[in-house]
């Protein structure tokens, strides 16, 4: 069964200061997403497909070339601010992409089977892959969605504040509730964030979250494609608001349309959200390189995995 996994590309990278999407940080220039690639490709994904905004595409296109070659099938998607339904039109002084939900929407056209989502600058494990891959391929699949969920302690930056999914789990393992949680960071002990709408709430660390890292069947697509549609009418002449992918899940999940069962990720997660962070994910790739967790050289690894 062919299972492809769709890399969220297309963001601005503000707080960064360089595109995440391609920073060498890798001990032979490898970005965080081609480490994902090569262990969604060992955990059996064989079609790669990258959500890009159109004038990184070509800059994404060279890099990924360069480092997986032609081992797998690959696809480049725009992420088109104009990419959305009809009868509705950008704001001409919009610039900010329209959000997670609808990079997806835009990688669905190419999708006729479950998939799954990551994000380019969070490395989620073998581990994470392996467990998403095998939820994907089982026949049936046996929910309409999956998440491999991470611990919000684990997840969170010492340079500054981070945005999450903060998860709410059943007895029997499903989703009950995510919300996205902006800024979240420790403070005088404490670990605090800030709902979409500018209130507050104190976390233990302890919380499950959604790092991104989503399997998809068309069910879910389906009824996306009409949610982005009356976001679109209800907030679409606003230029800062984002259909992300959590809220849209979580929606699914409060009118029971959609399941969604939590994977427990077995890898320790890390990624880059501020520049600060950026010589800490140096440190423990090179780390992960020298235990023997992942090849010197992922362009070596790449064209192994071709024979």
């Amino acid at each position: 069964m062919s299972v492809p996994l769709v890399v969220l590309a297309g963001g601005l990278s503000t707080r960064y200061g360089r595109l995440k999407q391609l920073d060498p940080l890798g001990p032979g220039g490898e970005a965080i997403m081609d480490y994902n690639v090569y262990d969604a490709a060992r955990a059996g994904f064989d079609h790669m497909i990258f959500v890009v905004r159109p004038e990184i595409e070509q800059a994404v296109r060279e890099h990924v070339a360069n480092v997986v070659g032609d081992t797998l099938p690959l696809e480049f998607v725009h992420q088109d601010l104009d990419e959305l339904p009809e009868g509705f039109r950008t704001p001409p002084d919009r610039v900010r992409p329209w959000g997670t939900g609808h990079a997806v929407l835009c990688a669905s056209r190419l999708i006729h089977g479950p998939f799954a989502v990551c994000n380019s600058d969070d490395l989620y494990g073998p581990g994470a892959f392996s467990m998403m891959y095998e939820h994907l391929s089982s026949d049936p699949v046996p929910t309409e969605a999956a998440l491999v969920g991470y611990t919000l302690d684990q997840t969170l930056s010492g340079c500054g504040g981070v945005a999450r999914g903060v998860c709410v789990l059943s007895r029997d393992g499903l989703l009950s509730r995510v919300s996205e949680v902006r800024e979240i960071r420790r403070i005088d002990g404490w670990i605090a964030g800030m709902y979409t709408d500018g209130s507050s709430l104190d976390l233990s660390g302890d919380e499950i979250v959604s790092m991104n890292l989503w399997g998809f069947t068309a069910p879910i697509i389906e009824h996306m494609h009409r949610q982005f549609a009356r976001f679109l009418g209800r907030w679409g002449a606003d230029t800062s608001r984002e259909f992300f992918l959590s809220t849209a899940v979580n929606d699914q999940i409060q009118i029971r349309a959609s399941q969604v069962y939590v994977l427990h990720a077995p890898d320790t997660w890390f990624g880059v959200t501020h520049a600060e962070d950026r010589d800490q994910a140096v440190e423990i790739l090179r780390q992960r390189v020298e235990e023997g967790a992942y090849p010197a050289s992922l362009r070596e690894a790449f064209s192994a995995l071709d024979t």
